[in-house]
């Protein structure tokens, strides 16, 4: 079941940022910058949330997987079969473009779109912390359901665009940005649901991994 829920305090957007692009429907592409980099979050603040997840409205996750299945590389996240699915011919190769603020990133660039995975690992907070970044700047969230049994979020930051965060713990969590291409998005492409459908590519995968 979707549903929007609009928050009101202060923080960052939420913290995935990709993008969507070639052959295939729902491609995604690298996401503005704004999808990722507003996400900003110390040590300290990592720490005292840690003791009570989860919070700012955020949902608990009942059945988290091990921290163990993010200590890989996020550009092994998806596999080259996955990865042909989402770009269709001349599938990129991945590029490490890790953020202090959040964690492990990979990045997918490619014909105007791409595809960002995130591990959310560095507040120790999982979607808690997306939860409360958001607090304060009038912006929205949408729930739009389980992704693999799992929480998950979405934030689109324009009409191309769009962030997807899942929760595996409530300590932890992964996100996948969709910004797609020119072509994708004349015809009708929803960000927001291809930024899905790469996170469930995702999660099954690391459920594999556990």
């Amino acid at each position: 079941m979707r549903r929007t829920v609009a928050l009101l305090a202060s923080g960052a957007a939420v913290v995935l940022a990709t993008s969507c692009s070639g052959e295939s429907e729902g491609q995604p592409e690298p996401a503005p910058s704004s999808a990722g980099a507003s996400a900003t979050t110390s040590s300290a603040d990592a720490s005292e949330g840690a003791s009570d997840l989860p919070h700012s409205g955020a949902p608990k996750v009942t059945n988290p997987l091990p921290e163990s299945v993010l200590s890989g590389d996020p550009c092994d996240a998806l596999t080259r079969d996955q990865l042909d699915e989402i770009f269709g011919e001349g599938t990129p190769t991945g590029e490490r473009n890790d953020l202090e603020e959040t964690g492990p990133r990979c990045d997918w660039n490619y014909g105007g779109g791409g595809v960002t995975v995130g591990f959310l690992t560095v507040t120790g907070e999982g979607l808690s912390r997306t939860y409360a970044n958001m607090e304060g700047l009038g912006e929205t969230l949408d729930e739009p359901g389980p992704v693999q049994g799992f929480p998950s979020v979405t934030h689109q930051t324009e009409s191309a665009s769009c962030g997807a965060s899942v929760g595996i713990a409530d300590e932890y969590a992964i996100s996948t940005g969709i910004s797609l291409s020119a072509n994708k998005e004349d015809a009708g492409t929803d960000p927001c649901e291809a930024a899905l459908r790469v996170a469930d590519m995702v999660v099954g995968n690391l459920k594999e991994k556990a």
